[in-house]
């Protein structure tokens, strides 16, 4: 490294007066190996200049995809407890922090030895981070290089952000989260037995703002409340709290917590990765062309039932990626759609066969998939998708086909419950799979009377917005 990058040049000659460049370079070198390879050499060269005191620090405000490496002073407002992990047979950790400062807040990723010292760290601290900020699967973060308390600095007690929490500050292990954010699906309530004997209730909302999406639970009486919601409500949730459940992140609302239809318009856009930025055990959402698919494959589970899996490649333009379908997921792809278009949500990265990365897609993701590239405009169709879907309105139709709607939306399909006599005007829950424009109902079930009157008001209050709308 004689003679210096361009990069490289522009940092040194902030420490001409400190350090020679003969020995920059060779700080350079050093830290690049000691990293492992895990930063390159203008992150190392920045590091350097963190640790001899000549940095550019920026406010949060500030830093944006396109940022880089990069330098900033906050307040940790929040911590995750450290996580484990296996990656290419070796043991890794990851924790997560959310640090403020008066122009906002982001999230920062601790790996391996950071992660490791965590708990070292208390809520108040004020640091100073150097890392390399990307657009990470709950949005915008940094993955720090390092971290520096600073210890003149007074510790002081930080209060929540007023109003709702952004979705992508969200970590596990935090209670008395408020979250706001519009509806993008919703599930049927379902019932299972307590142990105490009781029933429970429970469902799921899917809610996006602008800055990511997250899975909602719902439980027992607030499940009840989801029937007066449809897609594209605004929910404002207070006192809810997160968990990670199969590696996901996921907020729970239970009877300390409410939720209500909140006010305003909130945009939501899918933010995709490029294949090459996929990190074990962080999920994700990819699109791009599948290369290969395999053959499908049964197996049976440690309970006796059996399960499917069907194993295939999706390339981008930044690398190919081996995904594992599980489950109906895997009944939706062929050899016949090889050289389609496909997008996969929610998706979690693993290693799987030789301790090769590869995406998981099971019930809890999502999967499109579009037209195969060079097929005729007329066997061109809207993208399939296959996923769990449902609906709970009133029966309109109930002849040929059942069709059931809810006011917005609509589902329609075959007759096939003999043991169950359905007419217009009944309430019902319907649960199934829905594939492109085509619903396959699984079950369905009437609604108590009780439920049935407040679903029918929600439905004359709807109309009444649109008709003072208009």
């Amino acid at each position: 490294m004689d003679v210096l990058s361009d990069d490289l040049a522009s940092i040194y000659q902030r420490l001409t007066t400190t350090i020679s460049k003969e020995e920059f370079a060779a700080r350079v070198r050093q830290k690049v190996e000691d990293m492992s390879g895990l930063c390159d050499e203008k992150t190392a060269a920045l590091l350097v200049a963190h640790e001899l005191g000549i940095d550019t620090v920026v406010q949060i405000a500030q830093i944006d995809a396109q940022t880089g490496t990069v330098v900033f002073v906050g307040k940790l407002t929040r911590v995750s407890p450290t996580r484990e992990f296996s990656r290419d047979g070796d043991v890794g950790y990851v924790a997560n922090l959310v640090v403020s400062d008066a122009t906002g807040s982001i999230r920062v990723v601790l790996w391996n030895d950071l992660a490791q010292h965590v708990e070292e760290l208390q809520i108040g601290q004020t640091l100073k981070i150097a890392g390399v900020v990307r657009d990470g699967g709950y949005g915008l973060e940094v993955n720090a290089r390092e971290i520096e308390v600073d210890e003149s600095a007074a510790k002081t007690e930080i209060e929540p952000p007023k109003g709702m929490e952004g979705i992508a500050n969200l970590i596990a292990g935090l209670n008395g989260v408020d979250v706001r954010g519009v509806i993008l699906e919703l599930q049927p309530v379902r019932t299972f037995s307590k142990r105490d004997g009781s029933v429970g209730k429970v469902t799921n909302v899917m809610l996006g703002d602008e800055t990511g999406r997250v899975r909602v639970t719902l439980w027992d009486d607030l499940a009840e409340n989801v029937v007066d919601f449809v897609s594209g409500d605004v929910l404002d949730i207070k006192n809810g709290y997160t968990r990670e459940r199969y590696g996901r992140l996921e907020v729970h609302v239970g009877n300390r917590g409410s939720l209500q239809k909140g006010t305003g318009r909130i945009e939501f856009a899918e933010k995709f990765i490029p294949i090459r930025d996929v990190q074990v055990e962080i999920p994700c959402t990819v699109a791009g062309i599948i290369e290969e698919v395999g053959a499908l494959r049964e197996f049976t589970r440690g309970n006796g039932s059996v399960g499917k899996v069907r194993n295939i490649v999706v390339s981008d333009d930044t690398g190919e990626i081996r995904v594992a379908l599980w489950g109906d997921k895997a009944l939706t792809i062929s050899e016949e759609d090889t050289q389609s278009q496909i997008t996969l949500r929610d998706c979690m990265p693993k290693n799987g066969l030789n301790n090769q990365l590869e995406l998981s897609v099971d019930w809890r993701s999502g999967l499109c998939l579009a037209n195969k590239i060079g097929r005729a405009q007329k066997e061109h169709a809207a993208p399939q998708e296959s996923a769990d879907a449902g609906i709970t309105g009133t029966v309109i139709s109930s002849a040929m086909a059942v069709c059931v709607d809810n006011g917005v939306d609509y589902l329609t399909f075959d007759k096939a419950f003999d043991n169950l006599a359905l007419t217009v005007g009944d309430e019902v829950t319907v649960v199934g799979i829905k594939t492109n424009d085509k619903f396959e109902a699984k079950s369905i079930a009437k609604l108590p009377q009780e439920v049935a009157s407040r679903k029918l008001e929600t439905i004359k209050r709807r109309l009444n917005e649109f008709h003072s709308s208009i």
